[in-house]
């Protein structure tokens, strides 16, 4: 099991680092810079798994329970967590230039 675990990690690193790159690229203005885009997103998609348990849509995808649908789950939990992570990450880097 611990394979499977590390496999998922991955999976939302991946996923929320893809995300903060494509925002930060979309959006300059809320660009940190390439590399801090995709590590605040991949830190925003590992964070977001606790409370994406508790999403309707999207808690019955993560869990023991979910079997083959976790990476979809794992996904969407890594896209939805590095999208909130870089939001607010370019909000305040934002705010601070002014």
């Amino acid at each position: 099991m611990p394979g499977v675990a590390s496999i998922l990690l991955f999976v939302e690193f991946i996923c929320g680092a893809a995300i903060g790159m494509a925002l930060g690229r979309w959006v300059p203005s809320f660009s940190l810079g390439r590399t801090a885009d995709c590590l605040i997103g991949g830190i925003g998609g590992l964070l977001f798994v606790w409370p994406s348990a508790r999403i309707p849509g999207v808690g019955r995808l993560i869990g023991h329970h979910a079997d083959s649908l976790m990476l979809i789950g794992a996904g969407i939990a890594g896209l939805l967590g590095g999208l909130v992570l870089i939001v607010l990450a370019g909000f305040v880097g934002s705010l601070i230039r002014g």
